[in-house]
């Protein structure tokens, strides 16, 4: 006998799904824009920014989300959509958010699909549908139109996935497999600048389209006129770049306004910068020099590093040479690595730069060290043991920085922990307020054990992915057997593209699967690094603060500290300012006496006052007249440079032949003891 059901079994009830937004369940608004820019909201005022992040929080309250339903992700401005979540902040996050629970029927919105991915291992975002599809969450897209995706429909399953796919593809099919190329075709066979990179100086682009140059670079001879001076005075000066630097420092060559009838493309993508009273100059070295190796002053058109050729393979001049060549090549063979045919130039070698290793054992403040007196940064110094150097933008159009000062690494970071030591001290006696610290490294271990999580998850999905792909290739060549057998031409060229082209999404997954495996083990090693709580780990640093590798000293220093100033008092004392993350230890001062000064030209009229009155002038009122130079200083001054016999012996009240006038002078008024080098630290200001 037939039977009846009480109530409709689930499978029947999901057979009618009403799609509504969800306004008494989170609202998560993601927002992802790949122009650098974008990180910074006063650089980027784009509309695009505007939808994405302030319009979208304004909809959802507008459509009836309560401000405490909503959660934005708006993280990952300035980041491209082919990243990993381990390497988007706020995709991470979102993940991360899904996994836990906190976002379960809910709802994701971007403005359209391409926005969470684009994703070329096709990996992540079919992660990302399968955590909404578990914790029932839709997406919404609002451009162009409001769709609410929702995964218990197989239809918006595979649609959005479609999407997903479409945005993935966009890069390695639309950019990479016809616009670049396309370019680069035009480039190469019509000589099109096809905006190939940005233009040298005393070039346009020709946006005529009756002339016969259309799209294709010509000289402007405003700006070539200022172009032949630097190449000119490159010559004057014999080639010697420290001079030609020191000349445009002071006195600028100065391109002039663009004409009026100048397209305004061009104009915007002009990169020179503003000279002060009307026009353009170059402010970089690079630039200069990069100006005065470019063939194309030559004639000569290179595209992606290889001057342009006809089938034959002889070089193709654009038109003729806008530089005399004995003027371009006095510049070119002193300054390019290459002749124009790739062949080195002899003694033309790369300067060897010795960039400081991120992974380098000096500086433990590195992240934290500021100045009130210019830009303060880590570097190793004449005695490779690493300084703490202030510097300054130098006065003149030429980018080149001044050092200000700079003081030992090991000085100011035993300063602070030992500082810090102290403050340990304290707190083990008063058992302080650890809360803000404590949410501070919970925060990072956290942040840390999702990334590991993310990559090991997506670790198992590749592996999966690789499996099903490698029984594909598999089916693939049976069925090209098959086709050879069956003498069947078509379908075997059918079939040897479909292998070739899961081959090659195996290799990009292996890429992937090898980058996840070194991204796991450096967070790994970063986890294993990190510190426990403050309490835990300042208890420990009275035992064990020498068995600390580097890395863990400099986490545990980063953690208690907001930031350290150092600022140049006068030439040997400097001031040391510390803010604690600890509220109760506030921000403390102290000052200290480095041991050498940094070392500096003497001015001719420094020089002057010495040789004039070393023999003769009571030593203090010598150095009063060159308030910054020590006795010690100026002695070796004199002995290098200047016949003078030696002084008679006389009282002159320095105790110390390290210290200059103004040492003497600041210690004064600090009531420093003329031989203290520390002083006591002094609070600030606490909360």
């Amino acid at each position: 006998m037939r039977k009846f059901l009480s109530e409709r079994p689930d499978d029947q009830q999901n057979l009618v799904l009403i799609k509504q937004l969800r306004t008494n369940k989170p609202f998560a608004p993601y927002a992802r824009r790949s122009d650098p820019t974008a990180k910074d909201a006063t650089r980027d005022r784009t509309q695009s920014r505007e939808m994405q992040t302030d319009d979208f929080i304004l909809w959802g309250k507008r459509k009836g989300w309560p401000e405490h339903l909503i959660y934005p992700y708006f993280a990952d401005l300035g980041l491209s959509g082919t990243l990993p979540p381990d390497q988007r902040p706020d995709m991470l996050r979102l993940f991360e958010d899904l996994d836990s629970g906190k976002l379960d029927g809910g709802t994701i919105g971007c403005w359209q699909e391409n926005r969470p991915f684009r994703d070329e291992t096709h990996i992540y975002y079919n992660q990302l549908i399968e955590k909404i599809l578990l914790h029932d969450v839709v997406l919404v897209v609002l451009s162009p139109r409001l769709y609410i995706y929702d995964m218990r429909d197989p239809f918006d399953k595979e649609r959005l996935r479609d999407k997903f796919k479409e945005a993935a593809n966009y890069i390695p099919v639309h950019i990479k497999g016809w616009l670049h190329p396309a370019k680069e075709r035009a480039a190469w066979e019509d000589d099109e600048w096809a905006g190939m990179g940005d233009l040298p100086p005393g070039f346009i682009v020709d946006y005529n389209k009756d002339s016969p140059t259309y799209k294709h670079a010509i000289p402007y001879p405003p700006h070539l006129e200022k172009v032949r001076e630097h190449f000119e005075l490159y010559r004057e000066l014999g080639g010697i770049n420290s001079l030609y630097y020191q000349h445009l420092n002071r006195f600028p060559i100065v391109f002039p306004e663009f004409l009026p009838e100048i397209d305004q493309r061009i104009v915007s993508k002009f990169k020179l910068s503003r000279y002060p009273g009307g026009g353009y100059y170059i402010k970089s070295k690079n630039s200069l020099l990069t100006m005065l190796a470019n063939p194309l002053y030559g004639g000569y058109r290179a595209v992606k590093g290889v001057i342009r050729r006809d089938s034959e393979g002889n070089k193709i001049r654009s038109f003729p040479p806008v530089i005399e060549d004995e003027l371009r090549e006095f510049a070119f063979y002193r300054i390019a690595r290459t002749d124009l045919d790739g062949n080195p130039i002899e003694g033309n070698t790369v300067k060897q730069y010795f960039h400081m290793d991120n992974d380098a054992e000096i500086g433990l403040l590195k992240f934290r060290i500021k100045s009130d007196q210019g830009e303060a940064r880590l570097h190793w110094g004449i005695t490779r043991k690493g300084v703490y150097r202030i510097q300054i933008l130098a006065d003149g159009y030429v980018r080149q920085q001044n050092s200000v000062a700079e003081v030992s690494c090991n000085d100011v970071d035993t300063l602070v922990v030992n500082r810090l030591f102290e403050h340990v001290a304290e707190l083990l006696a008063q058992n302080g307020d650890l809360q803000a610290y404590e949410a501070n490294v919970q925060s990072v271990r956290s942040n840390r054990l999702a990334a590991i999580k993310q990559v090991e998850a997506s670790i198992v999905d590749i592996d999966k992915s690789q499996s099903g792909l490698t029984r594909n290739v598999g089916r693939v060549e049976m069925e090209i057997e098959e086709a050879k057998a069956k003498n069947d031409q078509a379908t075997l060229e059918i079939k040897e593209k479909r292998r070739q082209l899961l081959e090659q999404e195996i290799e990009n997954l292996e890429m992937e699967r090898r980058r996840l495996a070194q991204t796991k083990a450096q967070l790994e090693e970063d986890l294993e690094n990190d510190i426990g709580g403050l309490e835990e780990e300042m208890i420990k640093l009275q035992q064990g603060w020498q068995d600390y590798n580097f890395k863990k000293r400099r986490s545990l220093l980063n953690f208690a500290i907001v930031e350290v100033k150092v600022n140049k008092m006068s030439a040997h004392w400097m001031e040391l300012i510390v803010t604690w993350l600890n509220e109760e230890w506030g921000t403390e001062k102290m000052y200290f006496r480095r041991k050498y000064s940094s070392a500096r030209e003497w001015t001719l009229e420094e020089k002057t006052i010495v040789a004039e009155h070393y023999a003769t002038m009571p030593i203090l009122e010598l150095m009063r007249l060159v308030p910054d130079r020590s006795l010690w200083s100026i002695r070796t001054f004199v002995s290098q440079n200047l016949q003078i016999k030696r002084r008679s012996p006389q009282r002159n009240g320095v105790l110390d032949p390290h210290i200059s006038y103004n040492d003497m002078q600041f210690a004064q008024n600090k009531g420093i003891p003329i031989d203290v080098r520390y002083t006591n630290w002094e609070c600030l200001s606490r909360m």
